[in-house]
């Protein structure tokens, strides 16, 4: 079951609409682009709704329809009632039923850092609706493992979780005060992204949409993101794959997307050698040119 909407901010979609999936809750999806040739599914990071792809979008519709979706409690995806419902199997049913929304039948689905994993469920679970796969710097799982190059961060998530649930109203009104904050933005420009990509703009509203997002919401999708483990759909993943990689990447380790390539059996490597791990948002066009050949090869492969 659906109902049209149009959010101010959707941008250039034909279309916007909230499906209600099984249990009850509502997810925001957009789709643009032609309706009679393939279609991509962009699967979003954690706390991410749409902001790396606004440059990319908008290109790839010119020749393939484009279904974005924003998780639960993420973006125009309204929070849900207790208990969440956040692991990465709900999260790709959730993905499945708009893809049922806006009858595509299936997709080339591309999954944006822990989108990648929701991926790997979509392709478990609705095997059928996957064209093929494609991870921009996305883990397939257990991501907290290996964080930075260090396992500090999976030992540091329990205790998150618990300020957030321990001191919700004091949490929440920090979360949103800092986290749109302007110096937030520049530190972030000048310790883990490339400044000479990104836009500050960008980053900035990446900060306002993630100080939307409820942080309990937030700290316990990163701790099903942390639990969840892919590695075992990586063989029998016999679609066409591509992996995308920032050589400057410090959240997942280049060597660990480097093993989730040569893992599936027909996986193309690309590595963007100054790319950081918002490779979207720093490189949309060279992007947006690369998917659209990839979805060119993947439909002549099967015609």
């Amino acid at each position: 079951m659906s109902d049209a909407v149009r959010p101010g901010d959707a941008g250039a979609s034909d279309a916007a609409t909230r499906t209600v999936v099984r249990d009850g809750v509502e997810i925001w999806s957009s789709a643009q682009g032609p309706t009679d040739g393939p279609a991509v599914m962009i699967l979003d990071g954690i706390g991410c709704s749409g902001w790396a792809f606004r440059r990319i979008v908008p290109r790839l519709a010119e020749r393939v329809r484009v279904v974005q979706v924003h998780y639960r409690g993420h973006g125009h995806s309204p929070t849900p009632e207790r208990p969440w419902r956040v692991g990465m199997p709900e999260l790709a049913d959730d993905a499945a039923a708009v893809l049922d929304a806006w009858d595509v039948p299936s997709a080339t689905v591309v999954g944006f850092s822990m989108g990648f994993q929701v991926a790997l469920e979509v392709f478990r679970r609705h095997r059928a609706r996957v064209d093929a796969l494609v991870s921009i710097a996305g883990p397939s799982g257990r991501v907290l493992s290996q964080f930075q190059g260090t396992d500090i961060f999976r030992h540091v998530l329990p205790l998150v979780q618990a300020a957030t649930r321990h001191a919700s109203e004091l949490t929440l009104k920090l979360w949103r005060r800092v986290l749109p904050s302007r110096w937030l933005p520049l530190i972030g420009l000048h310790t883990q992204l490339n400044p000479m990509r990104i836009e500050l703009g960008d980053l900035e509203f990446y900060l306002r949409q993630m100080s939307e997002i409820h942080p309990e919401l937030f700290a316990d999708m990163l701790g099903e993101a942390a639990r969840h483990c892919g590695e075992d759909i990586l063989p029998r993943v016999r679609v066409p794959a591509l992996v995308i990689a920032g050589g400057q990447d410090r959240f997942v380790p280049l060597e660990t997307l480097r093993k989730i390539a040569f893992s599936m059996p027909h996986a193309q490597w690309l590595v963007i050698d100054e790319a950081s791990h918002a490779l979207p948002a720093e490189y949309g066009p060279e992007l947006a040119d690369r998917l659209l050949s990839f979805v060119a090869e993947t439909a002549a492969a099967t015609a």
